[in-house]
């Protein structure tokens, strides 16, 4: 994860100065200064003149900053706010305190209101922003939230995804506007024939091969009736893969994994894709961007966390259960557990376990969300957000299977999904980001669609 830039600028009515005012942005300051993998960068002292607000919003603009903390001290002169937004492109937070009466019933700060002027000026220019009210010491753990879409939006706006050899046939779900998606996010797309990933195999260097021989090798616990030839296949097109995405500067893979990669490579590629996840590159199936758009989104927001790509495939109301699943192209890092991790012949492939190479095992619980980025009919986008809890679940089929019980009544998410038409296809990360996604929506203008929670 790239260090993100917090800009921070505290502000006061100059009459309204006094040491305690002045002690609480020197201590919300100091709290900003410790997060981790943050770099703060503030003026010196309270902004309390339009002047003071220009320089020390000039200064954060020139710094890059990814996001400004606001800080209402006290309530301000209120041509400072404006004066600082139109001059600072990242989001906004707006900060208060909680306060009470002070010695002669005095209300020192009126911190609130001031916040509250704020988010009036913040609307009507069009801002995104957000609010806090807390004390300098918890503010760190307040700011998580926006501090995550802060990041995913400033990643995002250089992003590019390789798409290798274009959506599979039939699979309308992986369509997508590729201009009107660089417009709202900035992802550039890549485009490469699946028979540059076969040359580029066959032009590894001895170092390159070796390294991909020995990710296989970790990659799984056993074999299972694949023979060595097509391990030395799967370690060949993990190294094409990895070439490819440093030769183009690519951080998120859609791979046309079917119907003919597996003739022309000689084996199917979803162990690899799940190598590749491992690797820290998202990668998505059956040439679908905008799954590997939500995945590499995902990825930013649990700061660093790795993404699965899946299908939901059934359902249990009485349960409240559902389970997602892929047919053996996931990271084994989401292993339920190792011993289980085995290479198999694909079970579909020819007419099924003809040819490799698949990676079979079940996945980890522990707190989940789901999400996809899709859309709708009129172009515009919108987010599909589930939360959720994986629980133990039985390698009970081929693949990656995974039970999920979800948050809300899992009728009402597949109500959502089919009544609203959402894809086949959707994202897993093994993390609670729902308040962060929500955030990162909001601020990106995307519809955030959620079934009811009852």
């Amino acid at each position: 994860m790239k260090e993100m830039k917090i800009g921070y600028l505290a502000l006061s009515k100059l009459s309204w100065k006094t040491p305690r005012i002045e002690g609480l942005a020197r201590d919300t300051a100091k709290e900003l200064a410790k997060m981790e993998g943050c770099k703060l960068i503030a003026p010196d002292g309270l902004v309390t003149s339009e002047k003071e607000a220009q320089t020390g919003a000039e200064m954060l603009a020139a710094a890059g900053i990814d996001l400004l903390v606001m800080h209402f001290v006290t309530f301000p002169a209120g041509a400072l706010i404006p004066v600082i937004a139109e001059r600072i492109q990242a989001p906004i937070v707006l900060l208060a305190n909680p306060e009470e009466a002070c010695a002669g019933k005095m209300w020192e700060q009126n911190s609130f209101c001031g916040a509250n002027l704020g988010a009036f000026v913040m609307r009507r220019l069009g801002k995104q922003y957000g609010y806090l009210k807390v004390m300098p010491a918890e503010t760190p753990a307040a700011l998580k939230k926006y501090l995550a879409a802060a990041r995913c939006i400033s990643a995002m706006k250089n992003c590019r995804i390789g798409l290798a050899g274009g959506r599979v046939p039939g699979f309308y779900t992986s369509n997508f506007d590729e201009m009107k998606t660089r417009a709202k996010f900035g992802v550039a797309v890549e485009v490469a024939d699946l028979v540059e990933v076969v040359d580029t195999a066959e032009k590894l260097t001895p170092e390159q091969l070796a390294e991909a021989r020995a990710v296989v090798k970790r990659s799984s616990c056993k074999v299972n009736n694949v023979p060595d030839k097509e391990l030395e296949l799967a370690a060949k097109m993990f190294g094409a893969f990895k070439a490819m995405t440093q030769k183009y500067n690519i951080e998120a893979l859609a791979i046309r994994c079917w119907p003919e990669f597996s003739d022309i490579f000689g084996i199917a590629p979803c162990a690899v894709i799940g190598m590749l996840n491992d690797c820290g590159i998202p990668s998505s199936c059956e040439g679908d961007v905008p799954g590997a758009v939500t995945m590499a989104m995902l990825k930013q927001l649990a700061g660093g966390g790795i993404p699965l790509f899946v299908d939901l495939i059934s359902y249990d109301e009485k349960a409240n259960t559902g389970v997602v699943w892929h047919c053996g192209a996931a990271p084994v890092s989401l292993c339920r557990k190792f011993e289980e991790t085995e290479y198999r012949l694909h079970f579909r492939v020819d007419g099924g376990d003809k040819k490799g190479v698949t990676n079979d095992f079940s996945l980890k619980p522990g707190p989940i969300t789901l999400a996809k980025l899709d859309q709708d009919v009129d172009g515009h986008f919108r987010m599909l957000i589930a939360k959720g809890e994986a629980i133990d679940t039985e390698p009970f089929i081929r693949g990656n299977p995974l039970t999920i019980r979800f948050e809300a009544p899992v009728k009402n998410l597949i109500d959502t999904i089919m009544l609203k038409g959402f894809e086949h296809h959707y994202t897993v990360i093994h993390a609670d980001v729902k308040e962060e996604l929500l955030q990162y929506c909001a601020w990106m203008d995307i519809e955030s669609v959620m079934p009811e929670v009852k």
